[in-house]
């Protein structure tokens, strides 16, 4: 993952799980600061810009590196955790200096505070970003680079509008982490197998250029469905056992439905990760509990109503297999 123009996140290879992260800041570069959103629990807390060419320089590297094998080599580690070093393109230090090209293309300016003149590798820094300055390249050229500064918008006015507006036509985009389940306290709680599900979708989609369908807006939240040239993400999540179909959200999926079911009925049938322990359900309803006569007592909207029997109980039917549209606020 590409935190910004001179931060990092790496992995290793998976062994028996997902690997653990390490966080490589670039040593001697400077790049512009991200954009953050205010802190929700702060109210009198503001939204903090792009620093000019910041969101270029994240963009630079995050073409370059993204599923990429590198090769990195830590300088300094500060008393609090933090690491710098020189990370390169490939399996060793032959490969593709990061930070030179970062310099080179203007994205990052030298901390020339800390070149030491006996280091060949700190020196070339310094005539690298000599160069860039010359040719006016990036940050150098002329402007000041307001230009490059994204105006962020964190939220959506009238969200259901926006899909609608978009006709399920595909839209770019780029996928950032699922999240882990939020309890009351803030705190999040991993579920069976959610770790597992959240490095296999990053692993594949994590910061790559994808294309986005906007399906549906129920109770203000999007649902959508992502595009990618290697395949749908949803149907392996369900074939891997990662995932199960929901089917309020099925009826609007307009990719097919069926090529999801299938790939749920193939991880319940090999029983793999949440289906685990799933034994198929037996019909062993008796023919009176199968086929009455009832009175419709309520109707409790399209695909539900609520009958009473000859015996005087109530019973709340569903209708299988469809999904009306539902009333606003439902």
């Amino acid at each position: 993952m590409v935190l910004s123009g001179c931060a990092i996140i790496v992995r290793g290879q998976p062994r028996g799980g997902p690997p653990p992260e390490r966080q490589i800041n670039l040593s001697n570069i400077r790049a512009g600061a991200m954009a953050r959103r205010a802190a929700q629990s702060q109210p009198d807390a503001k939204d903090t810009p792009d620093e000019p060419w910041a969101f270029q320089a994240r963009e630079f590297l995050r073409k370059k590196l993204i599923g990429k094998e590198v090769c990195f080599n830590v300088e300094i580690k500060t008393a609090q955790g933090r690491e710098y070093g020189m990370v390169y393109l490939g399996r060793d230090t032959t490969g593709e200096n990061i930070a030179e090209s970062l310099v080179n293309e203007g994205f990052a300016t030298v901390r020339r505070e800390g070149i030491r003149g006996n280091n060949p590798e700190q020196a070339r820094l310094c005539d690298v970003e000599d160069t860039a300055k010359a040719s006016k390249k990036g940050m150098w050229s002329e402007g000041g680079g307001a230009h490059t500064i994204r105006d962020m918008k964190y939220t959506i006015e009238a969200p259901r509008h926006f899909v609608d507006s978009m006709h399920q036509k595909p839209v770019n985009g780029s996928i950032g982490c699922p999240s882990f389940k939020r309890e009351v306290d803030g705190v999040e709680t991993p579920e069976a197998f959610a770790a597992e599900a959240k490095f296999f979708t990053e692993s594949r989609l994590l910061q790559r250029d994808v294309q986005i369908i906007m399906e549906s807006c129920p109770n203000q939240v999007i649902l959508g469905s992502i595009l990618h040239p290697n395949g749908n993400i949803t149907e392996l999540l369900l074939k891997e056992g990662f995932a199960r179909c929901v089917d309020w959200s099925m009826a609007v999926y307009t990719q097919g439905a069926e090529k999801l079911r299938a790939a749920e009925r193939s991880a319940k049938e090999r029983k793999v990760r949440i289906w685990k322990d799933y034994v198929a359900p037996t019909a062993n309803m008796d023919l009176k509990d199968r086929q009455f006569v009832a009175k419709v007592m309520q109707v409790v909207n399209a695909d539900a109503m609520v009958v009473k029997l000859n015996s005087g109980e109530y019973k709340t039917i569903h209708l299988s297999s469809i999904r009306p549209p539902r009333i606003e606020g439902e």
